[in-house]
């Protein structure tokens, strides 16, 4: 399948799934050493088509398309500019595992099932920053830097890059998929100890 397709079949997806609202999240690949197409910023991504993809120049910051690149165009070139082998990278607003991470539980990920970490690989939390700017792009560098592939942003969202658009949007599944079992896990806990209690 045409990668451009599974770009716009992938945005769809988190959007079907619930793992980002319509006009929210975004996503990206590379047609080149300094080249990338990216979703266009504002449109809703269940209705996306294969013409509305914007490309976008890493080096010039130039681009080429009916509508302005995304926000997080800046988020999505360093992952490009640190790591050679990424091809695509997606970027949504997982409900649960933001949840989660906002609530403290540090390294909540790895609580999840065994087969967890094929999936998602090294997971890291970045510095919150308003979205969209340079500033939350260079965090999330920071933290690509440190062989992230998949950066939670407190109180935003989440970043994962692949060699495909298939591995990106596999990580983000994973990792909320991971969001409910640990959520569900805590939950009952929390209902058995009650239960205890009841019983006297």
């Amino acid at each position: 399948m045409d990668e451009r397709v599974e770009l716009v079949e992938a945005m769809k997806t988190l959007v079907l799934l619930g793992m980002t609202n319509p006009r929210g999240g975004n996503g990206s690949i590379r047609i080149g050493p300094s080249k990338i197409l990216i979703t266009p910023s504002g449109l809703a991504k269940h209705r996306l088509t294969v013409e509305d993809l914007v490309e976008y120049d890493l080096e010039t910051g130039e681009y080429i398309g009916k509508y302005r690149p995304s926000i997080e165009v800046s988020a999505h070139a360093q992952f490009y500019k640190r790591i050679p082998e990424a091809k695509a990278v997606l970027h949504a607003h997982t409900p649960l595992a933001l949840a989660l991470t906002d609530i403290g539980l540090e390294n909540w990920w790895l609580a999840g099932p065994l087969e967890v970490k094929y999936s998602i690989g090294n997971v890291s939390v970045a510095k919150p920053a308003e979205p969209g700017t340079l500033e939350l792009a260079l965090n999330i560098a920071e933290e690509v830097g440190k062989g992230a592939n998949l950066v939670v942003v407190p109180m935003h969202g989440v970043f994962a890059w692949g060699a495909s658009v298939h591995s990106a949007l596999d990580a983000i599944v994973t990792l909320e998929e991971t969001a409910k079992y640990v959520f569900t896990r805590k939950l009952l806990e929390s209902l058995k100890s009650i239960s205890r209690i009841l019983r006297g």
